[in-house]
């Protein structure tokens, strides 16, 4: 599981550039993606990219969260995106079981994410269809941030308390979050803030035993809870605990929520209803690895329940 990844990391420091070093990052995107640009694929930017990634150049986030955390609702969009004749889409039964998940998940991953300051987190029960149109089947991170925005405008939804969470099909390719180099996902911030996850398969389920989903779900969640803004200020808090910096760590719970345990091992050697990828301990949080203690830990107890679904 080590050569999976969040590219979240990776985007901020592209919109940093963009701000701060437009010689090297332009304001707009190319459709291969930022990394085509970061990544050293044009040698003579190799010492440039050197001085820019350098201790002066790149803000790193300390353990604590300085900005607020998300307070709000989970709006997910349905792509339905035409590839020429083709149609790629997650069945109806499929997002139903992500909303499902969705639901348990961000019952914990709230109280985990109160060790950083206030957060509500809920999922809005009803979807937003989003037709799209994609020539070649390949769209980026400056797409994506296009279609929050249209959703946020045409639905009339409430900027200060909602994001967006977009689930790809298998087939269309993100070229920032190409799933052929392990990238499962990442979030971000347009009109709102938004998280997007590949899904690796159809057939989901909430367990998610074939792995298709709930791992880079609960990862992104998690850290668009600490992290609405995606701007190198608050932590990446699941990072340290996996995938980006270790073998994942993986917090289990049963149907009722109560917590069982988190470990590496994938099935696990007990019965359980979901999975999370765990949230760092804040004063481990700027740590990769950071170690099992401070990862494999029960929700600290919360004293106000909050629902989880609205409709």
């Amino acid at each position: 599981m080590t050569d999976r990844s969040c590219s979240t990391r990776s985007l901020k420091v592209a919109h940093h550039l963009q701000r701060t070093r437009p010689d090297i990052v332009p304001a707009v995107e190319p459709l291969e993606g930022f990394g085509s640009i970061l990544e050293g694929s044009d040698p003579s930017l190799r010492f440039v990219l050197r001085d820019a990634f350098g201790p002066a150049g790149v803000p790193s986030a300390g353990t604590k969260a300085v900005a607020p955390l998300f307070n709000g609702s989970l709006v997910f969009l349905r792509l339905n995106v035409t590839v020429g004749s083709r149609s790629f889409a997650l069945s109806p039964s499929d997002l139903g079981v992500a909303l499902q998940f969705a639901g348990g998940a961000v019952a914990q991953i709230t109280r985990y994410a109160a060790q950083y300051g206030p957060n509500t987190m809920s999922v809005t029960a009803s979807t937003v269809e989003v037709p799209v149109s994609l020539p070649k089947g390949v769209y980026n991170d400056a797409t994506v941030q296009q279609w929050v925005n249209a959703v946020v405008a045409a639905q009339h939804l409430d900027g200060a308390t909602t994001a967006i969470v977009i689930l790809n099909p298998p087939g269309p390719l993100n070229t920032d979050a190409d799933p052929g180099r392990g990238v499962l996902g990442y979030h971000g911030l347009a009109a709102v803030p938004y998280a997007f996850v590949n899904v690796m398969g159809t057939g989901l389920t909430v367990s998610d035993p074939a792995d298709l989903y709930a791992l880079a779900l609960s990862h992104e969640l998690a850290e668009l809870a600490v992290d609405p803004s995606a701007n190198l200020a608050n932590p990446e808090v699941c990072d340290p605990c996996g995938p980006n910096c270790q073998t994942p760590i993986r917090s289990y719970f049963d149907q009722a929520g109560a917590f069982l345990g988190a470990t590496t091992a994938f099935p696990p050697p007990f019965p359980y209803g979901l999975f999370l990828n765990a949230i760092v301990q804040p004063a481990a949080a700027n740590q990769c690895p950071a170690p099992a203690s401070a990862c494999a830990y029960a929700p600290p107890p919360d004293a106000t329940p909050r629902p989880s679904r609205r409709g």
